[in-house]
């Protein structure tokens, strides 16, 4: 999807972005509006997108990993959490905080997608297209409630524990945006 014109791809969706810098706020929306967002909802704290959520019309987040009174680490926390449909409600961490640690914890906590900034309107359409035209499954079980982990059926190419690859990335380096994929897919990192 080319970006430069305005489009409907995004007019039947109510979006939620949650993100305390006005300047990083006022650049999504404007992007999301390109794309015929007609209903976005901004915050800048945890509890307002709580209460946004709490009232279940949300069909997407946007959230940074810091916010107001708590962050989008605790944001996806609680959503996942809820014992009502809002648990199910696509969540997708926009951020710079793209270590390993903060990746891989994202993504045991239930987030459907992972968008480093800073991030290009292509980077960051595709995230939203991947969960509005290919939504994940979701697992639950007693450690974990979110979409499944696996974007794909068969194991990686190398064969190998996944994991492996991961732990040996643990020396805080940041990660771009295709190793952050391949972490989110449940793929290794190369």
């Amino acid at each position: 999807m080319a970006v430069g014109k305005t489009s409907d791809y995004l007019s039947p969706f109510k979006i939620l972005v949650a993100e305390p810098n006005a300047l990083m706020c006022s650049v999504t929306r404007q992007l999301l509006t390109m794309l015929g967002a007609r209903h976005i909802f901004t915050v800048s704290d945890s509890e307002s997108a709580k209460s946004h959520l709490r009232q279940g019309d949300i069909d997407f987040v946007l959230s940074e990993w810091y916010l107001y009174t708590a962050d989008g680490i605790d944001l996806v926390r609680w959503l996942r959490a809820q014992k009502s449909e809002i648990r199910f409600t696509p969540f997708i961490m926009v951020t710079s905080q793209t270590r390993l640690q903060n990746v891989i914890l994202a993504r045991n906590l239930g987030i459907n997608e992972f968008v480093a900034k800073p991030f290009s309107a292509n980077s960051l359409i595709m995230r939203i297209k991947e969960v509005i035209e290919r939504p994940r499954m979701f697992v639950s079980s007693r450690k974990y409630f979110g979409p499944d982990r696996r974007r794909r059926a068969k194991p990686t190419e190398e064969g190998g524990d996944r994991r492996k690859s991961e732990s040996m990335l643990l020396d805080g380096r940041s990660l771009n945006q295709d190793q952050i994929d391949r972490i989110v897919a449940g793929d290794g990192i190369r």
